[in-house]
């Protein structure tokens, strides 16, 4: 007689499979998480490297035109054409007693007038104050030498920085974000299926068929935990192998970074992502059997998944360093993916105790499930 986990595990399968909405769903995010990602960094990196001229509008450019010069060599130019719709304008106004005021030793007010939290424009603003903020030392020397002063007394210290940073570390503050989509994707990708052979089961009345057949009620809920963990299994495999070929057309190395996984890399990866896996199958089913219906579980798990992105990212904002990050689930192989993008030597026994702890969490909450099904309210949604 075959495995009665095995025989439901097929049984569900074959019916997700069947329903090109949950494959799609499965492939969804995982495809298009990663190339959203490329997008977005793709435009930043652009907005951070365009050498392009930055146009303003100079007022007052007769009383300073050494000032104007300075500003055109650093490539801050007078704009000559009118500013797109829906665009604040940067405007820079020269007073015009700069030379008095220069003349007297006295500092000047040169007013900038933009908008400062336009995204598009922070380069440019950003480049704009360096430049004036330059000028500006350039003057406060002339000064001190024209006095017989050394302008390096203005100076006390020099700092010196080696920067002992890899591409790889430095790619981590990239992949931070990134690997947020690979956590995700196992939660994502088998959330339908998880909704469907619980909650829509139970719509279809299907569910107390399935509990007539000779197998325990905990037996059901592992063939079902695994169905809905391979289609999220499979969602993060494509999109941990679908990210560095999406990343290989960005131009990571105008900004120092570079993004290389080994083929043993991705394996790991991919290894990381198992017990996450079956986690992120075991809460769905769990809430999806306590809501009253279909509509009421997609609800709920919608709110779910909420769980692990306030986790990771809270520890990111936050800053955490605790050592207990690396034995938790979730914050555990965030940790592990993290050091792993660093090109750092991972800790093998944190991460086995964070797998193991990710896999005693999820197998309690199918022991749970398992005894829920034992009640009449819960089969029939009571």
């Amino acid at each position: 007689m075959s495995n009665p986990i095995a025989t439901v595990w097929r049984k569900e399968l074959k019916d997700a499979l069947r329903d090109k909405r949950s494959v799609m769903a499965a492939m969804s995010y995982a495809f298009f998480g990663p190339l959203f990602m490329a997008v977005a960094f793709y435009f930043l990196i652009s907005q951070l490297t365009d050498p392009s001229d930055v146009e303003i509008d100079i007022s007052g450019t007769d009383h300073a035109p050494a000032l104007v010069e300075h500003l055109n060599q650093q490539g801050i130019v007078q704009r000559d054409k009118p500013w797109p719709a829906g665009t604040t304008p940067i405007e820079l106004e020269i007073p015009a007693n700069w030379g008095e005021q220069i003349g007297k030793g006295i500092p000047v007010e040169v007013i900038i007038t933009a908008d400062f939290s336009a995204q598009k424009q922070t380069t440019d603003l950003r480049r704009l104050e360096k430049a004036i903020s330059a000028y500006g030392n350039q003057i406060a020397f002339m000064r001190l030498q024209m006095r017989g002063i050394d302008p390096n007394v203005a100076n006390p210290i020099t700092l010196i920085k080696h920067d002992t940073a890899t591409q790889g570390s430095r790619a981590a503050l990239l992949m931070g974000s990134v690997l947020i989509f690979f956590l995700m994707s196992v939660f994502f990708s088998g959330m339908n299926v998880a909704i469907d052979i619980s909650a829509g089961e139970r719509e279809r009345n299907s569910l107390e068929l399935l509990l007539a057949q000779p197998l325990s009620s905990h037996q059901l809920v592992y063939g079902k935990a695994l169905a809905a963990s391979c289609f999220a299994m499979f969602g993060g495999v494509l999109c941990v192998l679908l990210t560095p070929l999406v990343f290989q057309f960005l131009p990571l190395h105008e900004i120092g970074m570079s993004v290389s996984l080994s083929a043993a890399d991705l394996l790991l990866i991919i290894a990381l992502l198992a017990p996450l896996a079956l986690l992120a199958t075991a809460l769905q089913l769990f809430v999806s059997f306590r809501a009253k219906s279909f509509k009421e579980a997609q609800t709920y798990i919608s709110l779910l998944l909420m769980v692990p992105m306030i986790a990771v990212f809270g520890v990111e904002f936050a800053r955490l360093k605790s050592p207990a990050l690396y034995y938790l689930p979730v914050t555990g192989q965030h940790q592990a993916l993290l050091d792993l993008i660093k090109g750092e030597s991972l800790q093998w026994l944190p991460l086995g105790l964070s797998a193991l702890a990710t896999l005693v969490v999820s197998w309690i909450l199918m022991r749970l499930i398992g005894k829920m099904l034992a009640s009449e309210k819960v089969v029939f949604g009571l």
